[in-house]
């Protein structure tokens, strides 16, 4: 380097020291040659940058973290570059602290940059769920404008819906009006032509009356009584004013024997309609009666003819009362033909027949009949004889009866309703005062040779009888396991009355009730249709019947021996446990109490299913068959029983389907 490249550099030197003093101690520039090196021409010339010292040799602070600092370092930074090109060097020298600062300011603005970068990290995250909350709040917006168009366009077409049915009803209101207005008038009419025909009737009086006046005063110039006093023409009128009087009694008196004839008419057919209905009321129980009792002749004829044991010397029958069952008799049972006879044996000349009291005190005052003896030795059977024979009288045979319809006592000749006595012969009915008063006797008489056939104990009706035998008996040689009165009561409801407010829970009619027990009673299955709405209107009497049939059973359908069972496991709180308790208890059951639950469950079960229509739900049929179809052997547990019977039933009829769908 030479001298002048010195001198310029120490110039540039002061120079610069001098910027930097005037820039409130900024950093200073000194371009200087390497210390120790001798400057040759050919090395490359090198700028040296430290920090100027200030009048007391103190370092300047250089370290600025504001912008301006910043600004400041950069600033310096380009005019070392500046003067360097222009010196055309190719190094530059900074001071240590200088390049410490120029760190410094790059450390915060990197830190200024992550600081504003996660800035804008943040602003992105809450402009993001600024947006979604956007497009939520847009999906909601458009679902309420959508639903908004529907209800508008609902409204539209009710409110069109609502101009007709205004519309119709308006004419519907006048063709109203307009019949109203035509009845009115018509009874005005009529009440009019009424008021006119008396007045018409009124009239032609007058008439008649002016005519006789008239006919009267013509006559009365053209007599020769002419100058007579007034009274005479006041006489001539009054008899003129008498023979119209009778003229018109004349007419009066067939209307008044017409009426007096109507009055009697009408009376005579009161009392026709009085004695008909109790004759009917009488006859109707008779024909019970007689319908009963020729069943079971009927029956009893079939046994013994069947009967190969019938062999003797003394033409004697011993039969022995077949037995109604083995399961004890409760008070919740009743049996509707629980009569039992005690039938003697026949020998030779005499046998003996009395009817004993029922289990319930129903028939009393029993009378033993003695016929006249055998007319032939060995004969079994004496049967019906000729009508001339002699007749015998006997005493009457009065047997407890309950009458639904008025009638009147045989010997006070007062009403009667209720429970009173019948005479088992003649059928006379008597106050249970009047009993003992009676002092006719029977009309029912006894010929002497009148054969009767000894009449062995009879089975038990359908209502009382065991289910397992009714079942047996219905079959018929078939496999049938569902006695017939269920499966037809079970037919009528399901084809007629499955929504029928009320079912099961309403009370049939006592009269059309004991009809339908009278046609099972009797057998012939064939002969009657319970679906038929003409014979049988009241579908309440079916459901009553199938009631009656299973409150009469001797053992209930949910059998004694798991009463207790069933009773106990409807308490379970677990319902899986529960569930499993009384689906084994059900398969515990003899096969005839099975299938007939099976049926009768299913049944429930589609009339729950229609319970918003019936109001029957399964809470509702528990509670009215609980006590129908379980009983218990103590009559003291049949209240705190009931609850378990009414949720023993209610789930039945809620899982039938899961119950009963296994076996077949």
């Amino acid at each position: 380097m030479t001298l002048h490249q010195s001198a310029v550099l120490h110039a540039s030197e002061q120079n610069q020291r001098q910027r930097v003093d005037s820039s409130a101690s900024v950093p200073s520039l000194a371009v200087t040659p390497p210390a120790g090196t001798p400057p040759t021409s050919g090395s490359l010339p090198t700028i040296n940058i430290s920090a100027a010292l200030n009048n007391n040799n103190n370092r300047p602070t250089v370290v600025r973290t504001d912008s301006t600092a910043v600004d400041l370092v950069a600033r310096r930074l380009r005019e070392a570059l500046t003067d360097t090109n222009e010196r055309g060097l190719t190094n530059v020298k900074f001071d240590r602290e200088f390049v410490e600062a120029i760190v410094r300011a790059l450390d915060n603005t990197k830190e200024k940059a992550i600081d504003l970068k996660g800035q804008v990290d943040t602003m992105k995250r809450t402009s993001q769920q600024y947006l979604a909350g956007f497009s939520v709040a847009q999906t909601e917006y458009h679902k309420e404008v959508a639903a908004r168009r529907d209800a508008e366009a609902e409204i539209t077409r009710l409110r069109v819906q609502l101009s007709g049915q205004a519309a119709r009803l308006t004419a519907m209101s006048a063709e109203h009006r307009r019949q109203e207005m035509m009845e009115q008038m018509s009874k005005d009419l009529s009440s009019n032509l009424g008021i006119l025909e008396k007045d018409v009737s009124k009239l032609k009086v007058e008439r008649d009356m002016a005519l006789a006046e008239v006919e009267e005063l013509n006559a009365s110039p053209n007599s020769p009584a002419h100058n007579d006093p007034p009274a005479t023409l006041t006489r001539s009128l009054t008899t003129r004013f008498d023979n119209l009087k009778s003229q018109y009694k004349k007419d009066l008196e067939p209307l008044k024997q017409q009426r007096e004839a109507l009055i009697r008419e009408i009376n005579e057919l009161k009392e026709a309609r009085d004695i008909f209905l109790e004759e009917t009321t009488a006859l109707n129980a008779r024909n019970e009666e007689l319908a009963e009792l020729n069943s079971q002749i009927q029956r009893q004829i079939e046994a013994t003819l069947n009967d190969s044991n019938l062999a003797g010397d003394n033409g004697s029958i011993s039969t022995t009362v077949a037995s109604a069952g083995e399961h004890p008799a409760s008070s919740n049972s009743p049996s509707y033909s629980s009569v039992n006879t005690a039938i003697g044996s026949v020998e030779d000349h005499e046998y003996g027949a009395r009817v004993v009291t029922s289990t319930k005190g129903v028939y009393q005052h029993a009378k033993e009949i003695v016929p006249e003896p055998a007319p032939a030795k060995g004969s079994k059977f004496k049967w019906f004889g000729g009508a001339t024979k002699k007749q015998k009288q006997k005493a009457h045979n009065f047997a407890a009866v309950n009458i639904l319809r008025f009638a009147r006592c045989e010997y006070c000749n007062d009403k009667m309703w209720g429970p009173q006595f019948r005479c088992q012969g003649c059928g006379i009915t008597c106050h249970q005062r009047c009993q003992s008063m009676i002092q006719t006797s029977c009309q029912n008489t006894i010929r002497e040779d009148q054969g009767i056939v000894d009449i062995a104990p009879l089975p038990p009706s359908m209502f009382g009888r065991d289910l397992v035998d009714q079942a047996k008996a219905d079959a018929r040689g078939t496999d049938r396991a569902v006695p017939v009165i269920v499966e037809k009561c079970i037919e009528a409801v399901e084809a007629l009355a499955m929504d029928y407010e009320g079912i099961y829970r309403k009370t049939g009619g006592t009269g059309q009730s004991k009809v339908i027990t009278q046609l099972f009673e009797k057998g012939n299955y064939e002969a009657f249709d319970l679906r038929d709405t003409d014979s049988f209107n009241d579908i309440c009497s079916v459901t009553s019947v199938l009631k009656n049939y299973f409150r009469s059973l001797p053992n209930p359908l949910l059998t004694y021996a798991l009463h207790d069972a069933f009773v106990g496991a409807s308490s379970i709180r677990d319902p899986t446990e529960k569930s499993a308790a009384l689906a084994t208890l059900v398969r515990q059951l003899p096969r005839e109490h099975y299938y007939t639950l099976k049926a009768l469950m299913i049944h429930l079960y589609n009339v729950q299913r229609r319970s918003e229509e019936n109001l029957m739900n399964a809470r509702n049929l528990g509670v009215v068959f609980g006590p129908t179809l379980m009983r218990s052997n103590d009559p003291s547990k049949e209240f705190a029983d009931m609850a378990g019977k009414a949720l023993s039933v209610e789930w039945l009829v809620e899982h039938a389907p899961e119950v009963f769908k296994d076996i077949s």
